[in-house]
């Protein structure tokens, strides 16, 4: 047997009012809560990706350094600023802005 309300009784709207908003404002706080635990968890993983990438361009300008000194130890010009210019004559640049020194620098990238 299904028990019956009279939803015209004013406590009982009362109470349904009340339940349906408490109902409502906790699955609310769920929503918000997923999508803050969302954006955290994405900006953890743009940050570790960042960090990689830090270490990668440390890891190939140290290999360049290295080359020219192999270079100029068997007397030959190393030919740096000549590779970087073609290659920035095939449309890339090299910012500069994570240079070893800057890296070292800024705490915020440090390896």
């Amino acid at each position: 047997m299904v028990p019956s309300f009279d939803l015209t009784n004013t406590e009982i709207q009362a109470a349904l009012i009340s339940g349906i908003f408490t109902v409502l404002s906790a699955l609310i706080a769920a929503v918000a809560a997923a999508i803050i635990g969302n954006t955290i968890a994405d900006r953890r993983k743009l940050q570790e990706k960042l960090k990689i990438a830090i270490q990668d361009i440390a890891f190939l300008l140290e290999v360049e350094e290295l080359h020219c000194e192999h270079n100029k130890r068997s007397n030959r010009p190393s030919r740096k600023n000549t590779v970087r210019n073609e290659v920035r004559d095939a449309g890339l640049d090299f910012s500069g802005q994570f240079t070893p020194g800057r890296v070292r620098a800024n705490k915020q990238f440090r390896l």
